[in-house]
């Protein structure tokens, strides 16, 4: 067996990044609670930011997976992140005096370092007049070319603004790491569904927070407000009641000519060519979406305990009665007809029945998707327990 080596130092940026967002999210949750409709920025003035109508904060986030060291005062991560706050006050970005500055790290700040005083509010002029003087002295005399650039921008600060700055900046040490995140953003969301659902819950949230967070970054949009976040979570809350159930799969997905081809042995799409659906259709195309979605989506469901396999056996025979019903009644009319005309009655069956209009036939009160029922009798077709051809089971 071929042994794996791990580069931690090429994985690291990489977490970074997916830690940063996960972050931006619970933080946001948390805040919540004590702001006023705060919003978040991921990479704006910071790797993150939350806003209300009284405060700014800014927050840099630093995750190590290995050799996890101490905070010390030359740290490359703190003077990092002093020189980018440094850079912000030069240029006016920010207004000093509703702004706080947050270092979010997962080392540890030994009890001997001057960090260890931003572990909790600096208010006295005094303790404040010290911190400068220790951290002038560091800037002027260390010989560390890495944070080279970070003394110069702390050093080009006025005194007053250097008070400031002082007086504001937090540090979290020993923060919780990437794989503990998850958890603690689930106490967040503790009371918004069934305990057996947290994880499916999350699942959904996380989606649609990560195509936000991608939507910000890409300027699509300024921010991500608190409200937004607040109705997503009773959105989903709701689809998680007896009556509903959560969509995984609301997007139509793009089916391409080679998809068809890779697919055109199935006996759901030997149903379709059975009564002249082209292949290169849009609405064959439609038909393999539809399959594809309903498929993963009744399996996410079960796979998540979501959905009861009685249940979604009694929904398979709900299907099965309405077809039924209508496909005996095409099949009267069949009786004496040509080929050609009995191919021409099972397209337009299938056409009028199940492509331009959908049943409604609802696998829960609330889940209204056409996309579940469409597939879902895909499916059937798929095993040859339905079809659209009246004599379906013998040309296949």
């Amino acid at each position: 067996m071929t042994k794996t080596i791990t580069d931690f130092s090429a994985k690291e940026p990489s977490l970074g990044y997916f830690y940063q967002i996960k972050y931006a999210l619970l933080i946001l949750l948390t805040y919540s609670k004590e702001l006023d409709n705060p919003k978040v920025r991921i990479e704006n003035l910071d790797d993150i930011e939350i806003e209300d109508v009284n405060t700014l904060q800014l927050l840099q986030t630093k995750l190590h997976i290995k050799n996890k060291a101490n905070l010390t005062d030359a740290s490359v991560d703190f003077w990092k992140t002093i020189r980018i706050w440094s850079e912000h006050i030069n240029n006016g970005l920010i207004d000093l005096e509703t702004t706080i500055f947050n270092l979010i790290t997962t080392e540890e700040i030994p009890t001997s370092s001057l960090l260890y005083k931003f572990k909790s509010n600096i208010s006295l002029d005094s303790e404040i007049l010290e911190i400068i003087k220790s951290l002038d002295k560091i800037s002027m005399e260390s010989s560390n070319k890495t944070n080279e650039k970070a003394y110069l921008a702390y050093q080009s600060l006025s005194v007053d603004n250097k008070k400031s700055l002082i007086k504001r900046i937090r540090i979290l040490d020993n923060s919780i790491g990437i794989t503990e995140i998850n958890g603690k953003i689930k106490k967040e969301l503790i009371y918004s569904t069934y305990p057996s659902s947290l994880d499916a819950f999350l699942e959904i949230l996380e989606g649609w927070w990560f195509a936000k967070s991608i939507d910000n970054l890409t300027s699509r949009i300024d921010s991500i407000s608190s409200s937004e976040l607040q109705l997503k979570i009773a959105n989903i809350s709701d689809s998680f009641q007896a009556d509903n159930l959560p969509n995984h799969f609301s997007v139509q997905l793009e089916i391409t000519d080679e998809d068809v081809e890779n697919l055109k042995e199935r006996n759901f799409l030997k149903q379709l060519d059975l009564i002249k659906i082209n292949a290169n259709s849009k609405t064959l195309k439609r038909a393999i979406s539809d399959f594809r979605r309903a498929f993963e989506q009744r399996s996410k469901w079960l796979r998540l305990q979501l959905l009861n396999p009685d249940e979604e056996e009694q929904y398979d025979v709900k299907l099965y009665d309405y077809w039924q019903n209508i496909f005996d009644i095409m099949c009267d009319e069949a009786e004496e007809k040509s080929i050609e005309e009995v191919i021409e009655l099972g397209r337009g069956f299938y056409i009028e029945q199940f492509a331009k209009t959908c049943p409604q036939i609802k696998i829960r009160e609330k889940f209204n998707e056409d996309y579940l029922t469409r597939g879902s009798y895909q499916m059937l077709s798929d095993s040859k327990k339905i079809g659209w051809h009246p004599n379906y089971k013998k040309d296949i």
